[in-house]
C-alpha cells in the first residue's frame, strides 16, 4: 500500500503567512484546460510544506520520499516563488536535470497546466525544454529569448558549457543561477555520480553562482539502513559530495506519514465478524460500499493499514512504510487471530483491499487504500518481428538486424500503445533530394 501523507496545508495558507508570493495562490490550482483558472488551490503534502521552508533559507536540501508523493512540486513551487520575487524575465534563474527525457517531457506538461492555463498564453513564468529532441526553430528561439526555467538531461547541460553558441546564449542568461536541481539523484552513482558532481561544480563556476546557488535533490529512496536520522546523515553525505556544497541532515526531508484509518488495536472478535462476513467469494458485506467515512472506522481495515501500509519506527514512534508482505502471509495471521481458515481470511483481505481502492476521501480525492501495481512489475525486454503477416512472423527478444538464414528476412523493433496495447513496426525513413 502506498500510505497517506500528513497534510501541509493549502496554498492560500502559505501565501496568507508569507512563505510564498501571492501570485503561487493563482498558479498552483487543479485546472484541466487552457482556460480553466481553477477553482481550488492545491493542499500540499507536509513534507512539500518542509521543502519549501528550507528553500526559502537559501539552504540546499534533498527531498527523499516514495512514489506517489508530489516531489517535483517540493521544488517547482519554490522556484516559481523565487521568479516572481526576483521578477521574471531576467534570464535562467533555474536549471532542473533529468537523467531521462521522458522525466523533462512529463515535467513540461505539468507545468503547462500551472504557469500556461488560466494565464491566456501568457505565463507569469516562463520555461522551456532543452534536451536535443528540438527542432532547429525551437532550439534558436530558445537561445534568442532564453526562459526562466530550463528542463535538460546531464549530457546536455554539459554540451550547453562546451558548445560556443548555446554557452554564449544559456551560461550568460544564467549568471547568478538560483537553482539546480538534480532530479532522481539515486541514479548518479558510481563514476557517472563523479562526472555529475564535476558538471556541477563547472555549472557553478561557469554561471558565477558561488554565492547564490542552491542546489536540490529528488529521490524515491538513497539509504535502507538504520533509523530515518541515519538515513538523514547518509544521504546528506553523498549530496554534499555531488553538489559540493553542504547539505544537513536536517535538510533531507522526509515523508511525514498517517493512518487513514482510525481503529487502533482491533479487538479479534470485530476482526472475526469481518472475516465472516467478507471471507466468502458470493458475500457481500454492507460496509464494503458505504463509502470512505464507514470503511476508515472499520477493524479489518485498520488492521490491514498496519499489516501491509505503516508501522512505528522503534527509537522514535514516528510512522514509516512497513516492509512488504503478501496476502497469503497476512491471512495465515489473520486466521491465528481471529482462529478462522486461511482461505476465509484471505478472501476478506482481498474484499477489503478493493473496497479500500474504490473508496475516496471527498477532500482530497485520494483512496483510503492506494495501491503501486508498478512496483511489482518489472520492464519488459524489447520484442523484433519480421514484417510478415500475424500467424507467420518471426518474434525474438535478442537485438538483431536480419533473421539468421536465406532468404533474408528483416528484423523490426516492436512498439506499444499504452492506451490500447496495439503494436506497431518501428522504422525510419530517410528522404534524399536528388541534383
Amino acid at each position: 500500500l502506498n500510505p497517506s501523507f500528513a497534510s501541509g496545508g493549502r496554498i492560500s495558507e502559505l501565501n496568507a503567512s508569507g512563505l510564498l508570493h501571492p501570485e503561487c495562490e493563482r498558479i498552483f490550482r487543479i485546472k484541466t484546460s487552457e482556460n480553466d483558472p481553477g477553482e481550488n488551490d492545491l493542499l500540499l503534502h507536509q513534507h512539500q510544506r518542509d521543502a519549501i521552508e528550507v528553500a526559502a533559507t537559501r539552504a540546499s536540501y534533498v527531498l527523499t520520499t516514495g512514489t506517489g508523493s508530489g516531489k517535483s512540486l517540493a521544488y517547482i513551487i519554490p522556484i516559481v516563488d523565487r521568479i516572481l520575487r526576483n521578477g521574471p524575465s531576467k534570464g535562467v534563474q533555474a536549471i532542473v536535470v533529468y537523467p531521462m527525457n521522458a522525466l523533462a517531457n512529463s515535467q513540461v506538461e505539468e507545468l503547462k497546466k500551472f504557469l500556461e492555463f488560466g494565464y491566456g498564453g501568457q505565463p507569469p513564468v516562463t520555461f522551456k525544454r532543452y534536451t536535443g529532441q528540438e527542432s532547429q526553430a525551437e532550439r534558436a528561439q530558445i537561445l534568442a529569448n532564453p526562459p526562466d526555467i530550463l528542463l535538460t538531461n546531464y549530457v546536455m547541460l554539459e554540451l550547453i558549457l562546451t558548445r560556443p553558441d548555446e554557452r554564449a546564449a544559456l551560461i550568460k542568461a544564467a549568471q547568478g543561477l538560483q537553482f539546480l536541481v538534480l532530479d532522481e539523484l539515486h541514479t548518479y552513482r558510481g563514476r557517472q555520480g563523479a562526472d555529475v558532481g564535476m558538471l556541477v561544480r563547472r555549472v557553478r563556476e561557469a554561471c558565477n553562482a558561488h554565492d547564490t546557488l542552491q542546489c536540490i535533490g529528488t529521490s524515491a529512496t538513497m539509504s535502507s539502513g538504520g533509523s530515518t536520522r541515519d538515513q538523514q546523515h547518509d544521504v546528506a553525505d553523498v549530496a554534499s559530495r555531488i553538489f559540493g556544497s553542504q547539505v544537513l541532515p536536517e535538510h533531507v526531508i522526509t515523508e511525514t506519514l498517517v493512518r487513514a484509518t482510525t481503529d487502533r488495536d482491533p479487538s479479534a472478535e470485530a476482526l472475526a465478524l469481518s472475516v465472516r462476513n467478507r471471507g466468502p467469494a458470493e458475500a457481500i458485506d454492507p460496509t464494503l460500499n458505504s463509502g470512505y467515512d464507514a470503511l476508515k472506522i472499520d477493524p479489518l481495515a485498520s488492521w490491514i493499514e498496519d499489516t501491509f501500509g505503516v508501522t512505528e519506527e522503534p527509537d522514535t514512534g514516528r510512522l514509516i512504510r512497513r516492509a512488504p508482505t503478501n496476502v497469503d502471509r497476512a491471512a495465515d495471521e489473520l486466521a491465528a487471530i481471529t482462529s478462522t481458515n486461511q482461505v476465509l481470511a484471505a478472501g476478506a483481505i482481498r474484499a477489503t483491499l478493493l473496497a479500500g481502492s474504490r473508496s475516496k476521501d471527498p477532500e482530497t480525492n485520494r483512496s483510503l487504500f492506494a495501491f503501486r501495481l508498478h512496483q511489482f512489475v518489472s520492464k519488459g525486454g524489447s520484442v523484433y518481428v519480421t514484417a510478415e503477416p500475424v500467424d507467420s512472423r518471426t518474434i525474438v527478444t535478442d537485438y538483431q538486424v536480419v533473421l539468421p538464414g536465406e532468404p533474408e528476412r528483416r528484423l523490426y523493433p516492436l512498439a506499444f500503445c499504452r492506451e490500447c496495447g496495439q503494436e506497431y513496426l518501428m522504422v525510419t525513413r530517410n528522404e534524399t533530394i536528388d541534383g
